[in-house]
């Protein structure tokens, strides 16, 4: 077995290790002299009305958009487009309680004032006249916001933790100008399409989406508080997903993603191919696999499906704006000090890392999306809770965001996961661990383990009326015998609680992988990473997925008939 210092797992994460050096003057970048200038007019008015605005920040989105979709060997869709973007948050009231805090009994969007913007061209009035009228729109909001909170709070009990709406962040400059690198779209496009001819005539594939999309730009934040910084936007990815349904009603899914940052990190066309061609494979083996049942077992969760667990199940639980919500289920929030997991498991969040083992992070950014530096948070230590995700929302015992304030275009920010990682000081090889799973069937006497090599997320349940559960759903199961049979099975979806499914982690191996995705909640949409072992789990529930009611297809698709012969 293994063994890594945690002492040096908790130093190697205090350093960003990829962090970039400005290479441009804020001051000089013409969106930030625009912004900053009418914020300056602005606040000196805003700040003195009745309830005040105490404070503001735009945040502009400067990009280009494209993307393409292929099916059945032809593009189905494909666009291009520019659109400039303004959003205005406006806080009114005080630090200790402002328009944005949450009303009781309702469900607040975390929508902001957010429009298009005209372009930069000659003396900037046309601009600049276009930021005050959301500004204007965005205090007119806060203040009838403000309004209601302060009704509210008349008939509102004692909050659980009664902290402040909002801290300060610190004071930031950062600029840095990308030179974005070269794609030969064309070239993409017809390698998608080509790809995407590669399942026709397959009867089992039902429907399949081949395509691209990318954003690529820069950023500018203003506040009130006199932070300006610019970063660059690249979000490419390119991706397939390939359907099947099953004649009892079983939806099937097989597919890669692929994150982009340079021109290197596009599969050659060869590569793509393989992977569809092995993504076929599975679709078909799921398609003849047997049903699961129902079973507690002890079951190995595969890195990448690793990394998606603990995204899902401790994610948004870790996120500290959310422990002060009275509606919020507060699964960890006495547990600050205690034991959640096995000894030799620690959980970092750092969004400062670009990369790992080559492969770029979805989840990487420099400062957070309200102008604060994105730093390593540990939240989990050697088993032990230690640390929350913070935003500029304060809770008890963390009174400033930690960088990790993070939203949508159009959405406010709350504390949101950026790139997590799964660390084990005492590992074994992925052969062993599969071995110790089959010990562990046989000890436990059970029929069979499970091994789950891919999952694609489901949802988990926080709020105080609802059961502190979460379910999942995996995308390729394998069922492990007592004598290490293994077989592929389908409809299998994993159930359960998140302080007893952490704390059955009984081993880990050595082969870390990356999971690349999106997580949604309720501020929007964001890029997110998750790196993790492979671990073995000493029992994990699985149950029964949901199944359509409406069966497969009557005819089988024309190109198999073509293709077969007959049907």
């Amino acid at each position: 077995m293994n063994k890594v210092l945690s002492s040096f797992f908790i130093l190697a994460f205090t350093l960003p290790l990829w962090a970039e050096t400005q290479n441009c003057k804020i001051s000089s970048e013409r969106p930030v002299k625009l912004l900053s200038a009418e914020m300056n007019r602005s606040f000196k008015t805003l700040k003195k009305l009745d309830p005040p605005v105490y404070y503001m920040s735009y945040m502009y989105t400067d990009a280009v958009y494209r993307s393409m979709y292929a099916q059945y060997g032809g593009i189905s869709s494909r666009s291009e487009f520019f659109y400039p973007q303004l959003d205005v948050q406006v806080r009114v009231g005080s630090p200790e309680m402002d328009n944005t805090r949450k009303l009781k009994n309702s469900q607040d969007d975390y929508s902001v004032i957010s429009g298009g913007m005209p372009a930069l061209d000659g003396d900037g009035t046309s601009f600049t006249r276009a930021v005050w009228r959301l500004t204007q729109k965005a205090v007119e909001q806060a203040q009838q916001d403000y309004g209601r909170v302060q009704a509210d709070v008349q008939g509102a009990s004692q909050r659980l933790d009664n902290s402040p709406d909002f801290v300060f962040p610190a004071v930031s400059s950062y600029c840095f100008t990308r030179e974005f690198p070269s794609f030969d779209w064309d070239a993409l496009e017809k390698m998608l399409v080509k790809v995407s001819r590669q399942v026709q005539g397959n009867p089992v594939v039902l429907d399949s989406n081949f395509y691209f999309s990318a954003m690529l730009g820069h950023r500018y934040f203003v506040d009130s508080r006199g932070t300006r910084l610019k970063q660059p936007i690249i979000d490419f990815r390119i991706q397939y997903s390939l359907y099947g349904k099953t004649a009892d009603g079983l939806e099937l899914e097989r597919g890669q993603a692929y994150n982009i940052v340079s021109a290197e990190d596009i599969p050659t066309e060869a590569a793509l191919s393989a992977a569809v061609a092995e993504s076929v494979k599975e679709l078909e083996t799921l398609y003849r696999a047997p049903l699961a049942e129902p079973i507690t077992a002890p079951t190995i969760l595969k890195s990448r499906a690793m990394g998606v667990f603990v995204h899902e199940v401790l994610g948004h639980r870790m996120e500290g704006h959310r422990q002060k919500e009275d509606s919020f289920g507060r699964t960890f929030t006495s547990k600050l000090g205690q034991q959640v997991t096995a000894p030799f498991i620690s959980v970092v969040d750092d969004a400062a890392l670009q990369s790992f083992n080559g492969e770029p992070l979805r989840g990487f950014y420099e400062y957070d999306d309200e102008g604060v530096k994105s730093q390593p948070v540990v939240m989990i230590e050697n088993g032990v809770l230690k640390n929350f995700l913070m935003s500029s929302s304060p809770i008890k015992g963390f009174p400033v965001s930690n960088g990790h304030g993070r939203r949508s275009d159009g959405k406010r920010a709350v504390a949101r996961m950026g790139n997590t990682r799964v660390v084990a000081s005492e590992t074994v090889s992925y052969d062993e661990l599969e071995k110790m799973l089959v010990e562990e069937i046989q000890r436990q006497g059970k029929p069979y383990g499970f091994i789950i090599e891919d999952l694609s997320g489901g949802f988990t349940m926080t709020d105080t009326n609802s059961p502190q559960v979460f379910k999942l759903e995996p995308r390729y199961v394998y069922r492990v015998y007592p004598d290490g049979r293994k077989e592929v099975i389908r409809g299998a979806d994993i159930v359960g609680t998140p302080l007893v499914s952490f704390s059955q982690i009984i081993a880990a191996a050595d082969d870390d992988a990356v999971f690349n995705g999106n997580c949604g909640a309720e501020s929007g949409w964001v890029p997110v990473s998750a790196i993790s072992p492979s671990v073995l789990l000493k029992t994990l529930e699985i149950e029964h997925t949901a199944k359509s009611a409406v069966k497969p297809p009557i005819l089988p698709p024309p190109d198999a008939v073509k293709k077969g012969g007959k049907k």
